[in-house]
């Protein structure tokens, strides 16, 4: 018996491995009368069996696969920490939320702040107009009657 110079090292390395009990696929009945009539031929002849020659083939192929499982558990503990991490950023800005229902903020704008606010910009258009004065020359006064329930609008 002959080997290829691939064929011992490709040997070796698939059979190191531990064979799981895995279901084969049959192959289609007129690929199989092929490689029948082929590994008949090699047992009458001193010819070796042709299907040896994809034996390095198929070891790199059963290395890239297991390479493959390997990348892909990789990914799917990196799915489980981005999930771990979302669902807790998602706990975190619905506590905000709950948060912004639940505490008084008396520094935040009240709808009676944006009513001055819009009277005071009135005002000042009204005395910009009568005084003839454009706009932007003169900073408005600012009015002492600001309570401490309203803004520093």
């Amino acid at each position: 018996m002959t080997s290829t110079p691939h064929g011992s090292s490709a040997r070796q390395r698939s059979t190191s491995r531990s064979r799981t009990s895995r279901p084969t696929t049959p192959l289609r009945p007129s690929s199989r009368s092929s490689f029948r009539e082929s590994a008949r031929e090699s047992v009458i002849g001193d010819a070796p069996f042709p299907l040896n020659a994809f034996e390095p083939a198929f070891a790199e192929l059963s290395d890239a696969m297991t390479d493959l499982e390997a990348n892909m558990m990789h990914f799917q503990l990196m799915h489980e920490s981005l999930a771990r991490f979302s669902e807790s950023f998602a706990s975190f800005l619905y506590g905000l939320n709950m948060n912004a229902y639940c505490v008084d903020f008396p520094e935040g704008p009240v709808s009676e702040s944006f009513r001055r606010a819009k009277q005071r910009e009135e005002a000042a258009a009204a005395e910009r107009a009568a005084t003839g004065t454009p706009g932007g020359l003169r900073r408005p006064e600012r009015s002492g009657d600001l309570d401490g329930d309203t803004t520093f609008m």
